[in-house]
């Protein structure tokens, strides 16, 4: 009878052991699962990055109010800067101290005027020259040929319809008459009063055009203010009609003008005075600035004249020149830059050949 007991002691201390050794071990292991459990992930704070205001952008959407908000027109200066109201110098410190006020007194020396002035010191009002010449440039220059041409067509056409009298009065008055407005587009592109000035990279082959080589092009407002002032949009407060931010913003190329391929033509010399467009046949429809390009087709602006028996066969020539040596580099138009590539197909076709690859010429 007592080894039934004990053996019922024993078997029941056994159960309890095993129940109690379940029941920690579920909780161990709860426990476990608790402590390797992540922390909450507290949500990221912004971080604003920090301004540089010795830079300032007008891409920036403060900053694309109306340009009278900032900019004064005429500015003070302007007859001591200029033969004609203009926008000469930066903008007062009104302008600036409006929003920035904070940051125009922050030390002795605060970051913001660095923008306009070359020396910043409460005894130095110095200021760079206006444009900063050393400053990139932000804007885009929209000018649409196609309405200029359309304008000056217009003008051109009333001008004589209004004066016939005038015009047939002498034989010398009307040639001395239609030469002043024979190429029209010399209202803008004229002569250069002195040589080109030479690119970092220096002249190609050391070919330096002069003076008559190249047209002139707009380099400030006093080509457009003549119509541009007051009577005709964009007019001088309207700043935007022609200065464009790029979209998306970035920094505009300093030289942004179509590439010289024919450096060695010049435009001064006597065979090649002539209306414009005779040359430049698609100009007049562009109505951008960007992408455009000379658009002189070698047939007929070129060919017209130098691909003609006997004594005026260059382009032909010179073709054939390709033919006994695949490294000929033409030279008549071209700098070795140029000279050394694949002629076009049409200089080809303007000989009246069929087009070849250097690498084809045996």
């Amino acid at each position: 009878m007592m080894r039934r007991v004990s053996r019922a002691l024993i078997v029941t201390a056994a159960l309890c052991l095993l129940i109690h050794g379940a029941v920690s071990a579920s909780g161990g292991y709860a426990v476990a699962q608790r402590s390797r459990r992540r922390p909450p992930v507290r949500p990221r704070t912004s971080v604003t990055p920090a301004i540089d205001y010795s830079k300032f952008l007008h891409s920036t959407k403060k900053h694309q109010a109306a340009c009278v908000t900032c900019h004064r027109i005429p500015t003070s200066n302007w007859q001591r800067v200029r033969e004609y109201p203009d926008v000469a110098d930066y903008p007062d410190h009104d302008a600036c101290v409006s929003c920035h006020r904070p940051q125009f007194f922050r030390g002795a020396k605060p970051a913001i005027c660095s923008v306009c002035h070359s020396k910043v010191s409460p005894r130095n009002d110095e200021r760079f020259a206006f444009r900063n010449p050393s400053g990139r440039r932000q804007f885009l220059i929209e000018f649409p040929h196609d309405k200029h041409q359309d304008v000056i067509a217009k003008l051109f056409r009333r001008f004589t319809e209004e004066r016939p009298h005038f015009l047939q009065a002498s034989f010398s008055a009307q040639v001395q008459d239609k030469a002043k407005r024979y190429n029209n587009c010399e209202i803008c592109h004229g002569p250069r009063p002195a040589p080109s000035i030479a690119p970092a990279s220096g002249w190609v082959d050391g070919f330096v055009p002069d003076n008559v080589t190249l047209k002139s092009v707009p380099v400030n407002h006093s080509s457009c203010f003549g119509c541009h002032w007051k009577s005709e949009q964009p007019v001088n407060e309207n700043c935007a009609g022609c200065h464009k931010l790029p979209n998306p913003p970035s920094i505009v190329a300093v030289n942004d003008l179509p590439d010289r391929k024919s450096m060695k033509f010049r435009h001064g010399t006597e065979p090649h005075v002539a209306e414009c467009t005779v040359c430049h046949i698609n100009i007049t429809k562009a109505a951008t600035l960007r992408g455009l390009t000379p658009d002189v087709p070698i047939a007929p602006a070129c060919s017209e004249c130098h691909n003609k028996a006997p004594s005026h066969l260059e382009i032909r020539n010179e073709l054939e020149a390709i033919d006994k040596n695949r490294d000929f580099v033409c030279v008549y138009c071209h700098t070795s830059d140029v000279g050394r590539r694949d002629p076009p197909a049409s200089h080809y076709l303007s000989a009246e050949r069929p087009p070849i690859k250097r690498k084809d010429v045996k």
